[in-house]
């Protein structure tokens, strides 16, 4: 290469950055681009390990959030074969997100649940944990995939199921501590039972909800106790001569921190039931309290028995603290003391909880309820990509390319989606779906409700 004062083959690395400084003007503001709010969740977070999958999907999906913001652009449904132009999205973008936007708050509390419970594992279960020499690296593990999950993702409309969906760019994979997976381990294993049980019970068995219960154990005995009461459910109830009307058992076990600093170890049981079941002789035989009631039938009826029967292990944490302040109250007024939510457990209590339920199958079926099938994951179908989610450390917060590449019209008092939907009246591209007729496809009341919208931003 020729006519250039210097060569760029002499140049070492610092001589490139120099000069690459010195070509930028001082105070030049960064580019903006798309994804502006992932860099910016992304300062309050901890580096990610490089994942060359992630980052091939993230970059599919973010070629099509680019797509929906170009000019005359259209995609094809899979299902009916029509072409459509993303212009006819915009109200359904806009409901979409509106849609979406319900849910954040919720996505912000279980964010904030997230890292205060890293912070306690760090600060407590891991100095126990090296004080003890053992579990260090789990603990360690667990704190930091508490605090990288669900940052950032990227958020669509499913056409199959017409609703907005979430595709986070990491997850904590901790069911037993993340309240949202949680949720969805929780959502898998009722779309596993809750059709065979439905179809059990129109057969003619008797559902029955179940709390076994056994004393509670001192420190040190958690693990133990939670291997016996499995046991002891097993040769009591399930495999005893005492009770051959019951064919099938869906078993959650729970082991909360109790008043007095112990173990509340119990189980959580569906029992499947063919005739009659006599509670008393089924509290005899268990020897300590079971609560037990027979579970009618009709629509939701086990769907509500499961929601209670699948609890998620951090349930009494901050999302708690409302229904722990009442409880307070009325321990102050004589009552009995509640049990102390789990980020004011000691490092010791944290530890040995942790370390009991790693391994330990939580969730168990028996009986006819044995080796179900393993659910097929939820058929989202087309999924069409519309922008980001992101959390700045305190709130989640939702964007959209679509709706927020509409250009504001100062002329005629629109702004945003309103000056879209008005600009989109007057076109007419043939061929295109949501292109002609538009004053009869759009919804009459879609350009009030953009205008409510964005009086709220």
């Amino acid at each position: 290469m020729t006519g250039l004062a210097i060569d760029p083959g002499d140049l070492t690395e610092a001589g490139l950055e120099h000069f690459a400084r010195a070509a930028v003007p001082e105070g030049a503001a960064p580019p903006v681009s798309q994804d502006v709010m992932s860099a910016m969740a992304r300062e309050g977070r901890p580096p990610e390990p490089r994942d060359v999958q992630r980052e091939r999907r993230e970059y599919y999906r973010q070629l099509q959030i680019d797509e929906t913001v170009e000019f005359g652009a259209t995609f094809q449904h899979h299902d009916t074969g029509e072409i459509e132009s993303y212009a006819h999205w915009a109200p359904t973008a806009l409901q979409a997100q509106e849609q979406l936007e319900l849910d954040l708050p919720g996505y912000s509390v279980h964010h904030h649940v997230r890292q205060q419970l890293a912070q306690a594992l760090e600060e407590r279960a891991l100095l126990e944990a090296r004080r003890r020499q053992y579990g260090v690296k789990y603990v360690t593990r667990c704190a930091d995939q508490l605090r990288r999950a669900r940052w950032t993702g990227a958020w669509g409309y499913s056409l199959a199921k017409g609703k907005s969906v979430v595709f986070w760019d990491t997850k904590a994979g901790l069911s037993r501590l993340c309240p949202d997976d949680a949720r969805e381990e929780a959502q898998r294993l009722a779309r596993r039972v809750l059709d065979p049980l439905e179809a059990l019970q129109a057969s003619g068995h008797v559902l029955h909800y179940c709390v076994f219960t056994t004393p509670n154990v001192a420190a040190g005995g958690l693990r133990k106790e939670m291997a016996s009461i499995c046991r002891r459910f097993r040769s009591l109830i399930l495999k005893s001569d005492d009770f051959p009307e019951v064919k099938g058992a869906l078993c959650v076990l729970e082991a909360p921190l109790g008043s007095a600093r112990d173990w509340n170890v119990h189980l959580n049981v569906i029992l499947v039931v063919r005739g009659f079941l006599d509670y008393e002789k089924l509290r005899r035989k268990w020897h300590w309290n079971v609560h037990a009631r027979k579970l009618a039938q009709g629509p939701g009826v086990v769907r509500g028995a499961l929601t209670e029967l699948i609890k998620y292990a951090v349930a009494a944490t901050v999302a708690k603290s409302a229904e722990k302040a009442a409880a307070e109250e009325g321990a102050a007024a004589g009552n009995r003391v509640p049990p102390p939510p789990m980020l004011e457990w000691t490092g010791a209590e944290l530890l040995e909880w942790l370390l009991a339920m790693r391994g330990f199958r939580r969730t168990r079926t028996y009986g006819c309820l044995f080796r179900l099938k393993r659910p097929e994951p939820e058929d989202l179908g087309q999924i069409i990509w519309l922008g980001q989610v992101a959390s700045d450390g305190v709130r989640h917060r939702a964007r959209s390319a679509l709706l927020d590449s509409i250009p504001e019209d100062k002329s005629t008092g629109l702004s945003g989606v309103a000056a879209y939907i008005a600009m989109l009246r007057g076109l007419a591209l043939p061929g295109i779906r949501g292109a002609g007729s538009l004053g009869e496809q759009i919804d009459r009341d879609a350009l009030h409700r953009s205008l409510e919208q964005l009086q709220k931003m």
